[in-house]
């Protein structure tokens, strides 16, 4: 059986987002928030031409209660466009994307 998150198509600046369900960042945002409810942590790899924290980083995993949390900065070169990245926790068919407006 397939999970399919809910993925916002609203822009927000700077949004804050389960990271299998992706987001769209609207002009002007300067920070994505990856947040992560799951037991382990999750390795977020292809989004290397968009955010300073390299094309693989980690997200931790839910401690005590609290989402762990992982927050970019979006790179001054990025140009608008969709970006599609894959986790280690995600099991949807499709991968998951940032929208940057």
């Amino acid at each position: 059986m397939t999970k399919h998150h809910k993925h916002s198509l609203a822009a927000t600046q700077n949004p804050s987002f389960d990271l299998c369900a992706g987001a769209t960042a609207a002009a002007g945002s300067t920070t994505l928030t990856f947040t992560n409810h799951r037991p382990n942590s999750c390795t977020i790899t292809g989004l290397g031409s968009l955010v300073d924290c390299g094309n693989s980083f980690s997200v931790p995993a839910k401690a005590n209660g609290v989402n762990g949390t992982k927050t970019c900065n979006i790179l001054s070169t990025a140009t608008a466009g969709t970006y599609t990245y894959s986790s280690t926790c995600c099991d949807d068919e499709t991968n998951p994307a940032i929208i940057l407006q």
